[in-house]
């Protein structure tokens, strides 16, 4: 009895260890199968992939040999490109850009050559100075910017000598109107004329150091200068002016004197000679002095001083 108990027991435990192994081995096996589609599963994931980045790719590569048979160009194209200037790290391509006109060195001349249109310009002339009224004068004419010639007898420049010399510092030019004033004394000769003038020249000189040829006689050139005395002043190196526009400020005593000029310079007949407006260093013309350059101002007249290089007007 204890032998087939015994027996019976083996064959149980046998029994137990064929079907543990049976079920080992079939979980072994299924683990195997379920691996193995699981690869598969990946497999296709991964053709898949590769066959949806293919296309890409391929395009990638077909534009690369576009690029690259674009630059096998002719030479004059290819010097092109090699001009292309490098923006942010990249080429800067030449072609399909817009076409933009070149300006030349010559058309640049011509532009820098093109004259400006040139303001116009008065000369403002004060005779028979100076005087008390000079440094007034000189200070109206600073406030505009203006420059004005002084026709000045020798007796006042040696008694206003800081007047003198302050005009010349302020730019203005100084010229000579003779010593008396006296037309029975000045046109008594040609000697005359041209004494009177060279002593004020010499006093003019020792003020200001300025060795100045402008003069203007007393009265204007016309009548009392003859053939003889104009040609004696011309020997003497003097630059002779008279005017063309006449304030009458020594006739009027009032601000008229300002339309007055006004009105010849508008209606002025004399083409492209330069404007010469006569004034003088009176108390009236102190007093509406500025009125007139606020007027010339305003239309765009620039004031300038006569040069000795410029031609003179006379009558």
């Amino acid at each position: 009895m204890r032998r087939k108990r015994r027996l019976k027991k083996s064959v149980r435990m046998t029994f137990g260890l064929l079907s543990a192994l049976l079920i080992l081995v079939s979980t072994i096996w299924v683990m195997d199968i379920g691996e193995a589609k699981t690869n598969e599963n990946m497999e296709k994931v991964m053709a898949k992939e590769t066959a949806e980045q293919k296309p890409a790719k391929d395009q990638n590569d077909d534009v690369k040999k576009k690029v690259e048979e674009g630059s096998k160009d002719t030479p004059e194209q290819e010097g092109k490109a090699e001009e292309s200037v490098p923006v942010d790290g990249q080429s800067q391509s030449t072609v399909d850009q817009p076409e933009v006109e070149e300006t030349t060195e010559g058309d640049q001349a011509q532009e820098e050559q093109t004259p400006q249109d040139e303001q116009p310009t008065v000369y403002l002339t004060f005779d028979d100075g100076p005087n008390e009224n000079t440094e007034a004068i000189l200070n109206v004419l600073e406030q505009y910017d203006a420059k004005a010639t002084f026709f000045m007898l020798e007796p006042n420049m040696r008694r206003f000598q800081d007047s003198v010399k302050e005009m010349a510092e302020e730019g203005h030019s100084v010229g000579m109107h003779g010593v008396t004033h006296d037309a029975a004394k000045f046109y008594q000769s040609s000697q005359s004329v041209v004494g009177e003038m060279k002593k004020g020249q010499a006093t003019l000189e020792s003020i200001t150091g300025i060795h100045s040829n402008l003069i203007r006689v007393p009265y204007g050139s016309v009548p009392n200068m003859t053939p003889a005395y104009r040609a004696a002043v011309d020997q003497a190196g003097f630059h002779m002016w008279d005017w063309n526009i006449d304030s009458e400020d020594w006739r009027l005593l009032s601000k008229e004197f300002v339309p007055n000029v006004m009105e010849q310079i508008n209606a002025f007949p004399y083409g492209d000679s330069p404007k010469i407006i006569l004034l003088h260093e009176k108390d009236v013309t102190l007093e509406y002095l500025e009125e007139l350059l606020i007027d010339l101002t305003e239309k765009g007249y620039d004031m300038k001083a006569i040069t000795q290089q410029m031609d003179p007007v006379t009558f």
